[in-house]
Parts: C-alpha cells; structure tokens; sequence
C-alpha cells in the first residue's frame, strides 16, 4: 500500500475552510484575549503546515492570525497553541515551517507540536486538569482528519464540558456513508456514541443529511453544546467531501462563525463547490444585502408581531433560529417600506437608526 506524502496539493475546498477558520479566528482571538489570562488553539490533525506550491496550512494560519492581529497589542491574554500530528515526517516538518516563518513570536504567543495521535494527547491532557481539579482556558479545538476514527463522541464530550470550548470539525458523512458496515460498528459507534447510525444504513434515501443530523445531536445532548452550524463542501465531481461543523455554547460565537462561513459563501447556503470556486459568490451574491433582506424581514416580523422586543433579541433570534446574518438593514426595511408593521419605536434619536437598547413594537 503506497505511503501518503509529507506534503501534498490544496484542494480549493480546503483554502475554503481555511478562509473560515481564519475569519472566525480573527473575531474570537480579541473577543477572549481581553479577558481571559490565558487562550488555547488546538489543532488536532494539524498536517506539515504547508501544501506542495508553498501554501499555507491551518497551523500557520491560525499563528499569524493572531501574531498579526491588528488588535494583539490590546490582547491580555497569554495564547497557547497545541498543533498535534501523529505522523512524525508531518511533524517535523511542521516545526520547520514554523520556525522559518515565526522565529520570534513575542512572549505572549507560544506553540507546541505534539507528535502523537489526538485522542490520547488530550485525554492526557484533560486527566492532569482533573487531577489539579482545574478549569480549561477558553479552547477553539480544530479537528480535521482525513477519516471518521480518532475523536470520539466521548472525548468531545470530556473536552466541551468546560464552559469556554468551541470546536470545529471535519464530518467526513460522504466518506462513512461507504463503511456503514458491521466492520466499522465499533468505530462508527464510538464516533456517534450511539447505535443509532445502524438505523441509517437502510434507509433508501442519500445518507449524507441524516448522518450530519444525528452528529450534531450528539454533540448538543451528549456534550451538551447549545448551538451548531454545518457548511458542506463539494468536490469537482459534485459530490459531498465532508461538513464543517461547528459548536459552541455562546450565541455569540455561532454569530462570528455565521459570519466567518457566509464570507466565504456569498449565496447564504453554507455550502462551497471545488466546480463553482470562488465564482459561486457572483451566482447570487446575499453579501449584497437586497437580496435577502426582505426575507429576513418578514421572518422577523412573522416572528415578533404583536410584541415589543429589544434590537438585541431580534438579533439573536435572526443568529439561532433562522438561516441569515444580522444587518439593521433588517429593520430599516420594515420601517420604509412596511411601516404600519411598527407601531412604536422607544431609545433612538432619529429615523432610520436602531442603536444598542432601542426597543420595538410590532403592529
């Protein structure tokens, strides 16, 4: 069986996912930096750090994020990052590109490359926080294996149970759907922590949509995350390669992460196509607000009609419960071209504007 390279070539649906995860980092590096004593990055399969015509890796791209952040002079917090690869030429040669590219981080940055499997690291990891009985810092964990094994239900499960622990994960539903078999019960079983995926095997309709949803119901009841949010990726044969699933506890990172993934999805699908590339965002482009703001509009009216609400629920109505992004263009668009949908407005000053505190109330 031939030997995967050390290195190799950057799909566009991987620079897709990058550019997520560099967008949201981007947002919750100085969100919890201005607080927090300490940060943690993990990068679970983190890879060489580079790909075959020099482009650069999550590992090095999560590092920069931070190390150029216009706002790191104002970031209190000491940031750790953890790049775990178990396939040693892998990591050697991420600890070269790192330092050829970083040879000196300021005092506040660190890293380290493990070089071991994930899963035993961080149970490692988490038995001497238990041990001390201590809390983990706020932790982003980027899990991306090329597989379905490695990262159990259970492991998640010990991680997201502190408070501050964001992850997001490479689901490979197009590659499992394959091994639905009794070989992989164990593995599959370990990955759901459930049988439950057993029941999909046999359904006639396309498994890919019903694996994403009983992951990701595992994760809010087993691991007790509030919110997900998934974004697939298709390949140039127009086949699912994977979802990008992300979780959190805070609706306050579901709304950077809605952010980070309709940046690199203009249309608003939370979907990417290695055919259509970057082209897909002139198709219908959502970034340019008019074609989705009446929409949103009448979801949020439909949805508070009757009340009076603050500007602030509205907002998270719009990040939890509905497909969009928050704009107050939203609300200026009732207001010009509905206004008998409002019956008042309290906490401005003029028309057309809803700051911090305004409160609403729909006919």
């Amino acid at each position: 069986m031939p030997v995967e390279p050390t290195i190799w070539d950057l799909d566009p649906h991987t620079k897709a996912k990058h550019e997520i995860l560099r967008y949201y980092l981007g947002g919750w590096f100085p969100i919890l930096a201005r607080y927090a004593g300490r940060i943690v990055y993990i990068d679970g399969f983190a890879g060489p750090g580079v790909y075959s015509k020099g482009e650069e890796g999550s590992p090095v791209i999560a590092l920069r994020t931070a190390y150029e952040h216009v706002l790191r002079p104002q970031f209190r917090a000491e940031l750790v990052f953890l790049f775990i690869e178990s396939r040693k030429d892998r990591a050697e040669k991420l600890k070269e590109v790192l330092q050829e590219k970083f040879p000196d981080l300021p005092e506040k940055i660190k890293y380290w490359v493990i070089s071991d499997e994930f899963e035993p690291t961080i149970e490692r990891f988490l038995e001497e926080l238990e041990k001390e009985k201590a809390k983990l810092a706020p932790t982003f964990a980027f899990i991306d294996p090329f597989g379905f094994t490695g990262f159990s239900m259970d492991l998640l499960k010990r991680l997201l149970r502190h408070n501050k622990c964001e992850v997001l994960i490479t689901f490979m539903a197009g590659f499992i759907k394959r091994f639905l078999d009794e070989l992989r019960e164990p593995a599959l079983d370990s990955l759901f922590s459930t049988d439950e995926w057993r029941k999909i095997r046999d359904i006639d309709r396309p498994k890919e949509r019903p694996l994403l949803e009983l992951y990701e119901r595992q994760l809010r009841e087993v691991c007790g995350i509030n919110y997900t949010r998934s974004f697939e990726m298709i390949g140039e044969n127009n086949q699912l390669m994977y979802y990008m699933i992300f979780g959190t506890k805070h609706w306050k990172g579901l709304k950077v992460m809605k952010e980070a993934m309709w940046n690199v999805d203009g249309r608003g699908l939370y979907s990417f196509s290695d055919r259509l590339g970057r082209e897909q965002r002139f198709l219908t482009n959502y970034q340019d607000e008019p074609f989705w703001i009446p929409s949103a509009a009448e979801e949020v009216y439909n949805k508070f009609k009757g009340q009076t609400i603050s500007v602030e629920d509205i907002e998270k109505f719009i990040i939890i419960e509905i497909e969009y992004i928050f704009r107050k263009s939203i609300l200026i668009y009732i207001e010009d071209n509905n206004p008998e949908r409002i019956a008042d407005i309290k906490g401005r000053r003029k028309r057309r504007s809803f700051p911090a505190g305004c409160i609403i109330t729909f006919s």
